[in-house]
Formats: C-alpha cells, structure tokens, sequence
C-alpha cells in the first residue's frame, strides 16, 4: 500500500504551502510474479543467497504432498523445476 501526497506553493499566495491527499494505492505483488525457469545450478546459487528464505513453517489440512504442492504454485504463481517423475 502507497500513501502519496501532492504539496505544492503557488506564487502570490499567502499561504504556506498546499497540499492534495491522494487515495491509497493498493497493488498485489502477486499480479507482478510470473512462472520462469533457471538450471539446477542456478537455483542453488540463489537458494543460498536468501539462506533466510530457506526455513518457512506451514500449516495446511493436506495431507498428500502433490495435491499441497500444486496449491502452493496456483497460490504464488511459481514453477516447479523438480521433474513429476522425481516427485513421485
């Protein structure tokens, strides 16, 4: 959310200043986040980076791993890079 104000003089004016209160702006992350690809090594390279990302605690009522997995990339708009033999 942006809270934006515009202040502006006018010349010949007594007072000081002027100021106009736009309405906040709401904008959703998530309508910016689009499904890529990256190598295997790429992913490692920035999974280290935001090592601080690594760790994230869920609760969920599913139960199988595929069906939370596929929820989990509808929900964020992410990729899986694992191949679904792998997963299996």
């Amino acid at each position: 959310m942006f809270f934006q104000n515009f202040i502006y003089d006018v010349s010949g004016s007594t007072s000081d200043r002027n100021v106009v209160v736009l309405n906040d702006i709401h904008i959703d992350i998530m309508d910016y986040i689009v499904p890529a690809s990256c190598s295997d090594a790429q992913f490692r390279q920035m999974w280290a980076e935001f090592e601080w990302e690594n760790k994230v605690t869920v609760n969920t009522c599913l139960t199988d791993l595929q069906q939370y997995l596929t929820h989990l990339i509808k929900s964020t708009n992410m990729k899986c890079l694992t191949p679904g033999k792998a997963l299996s």
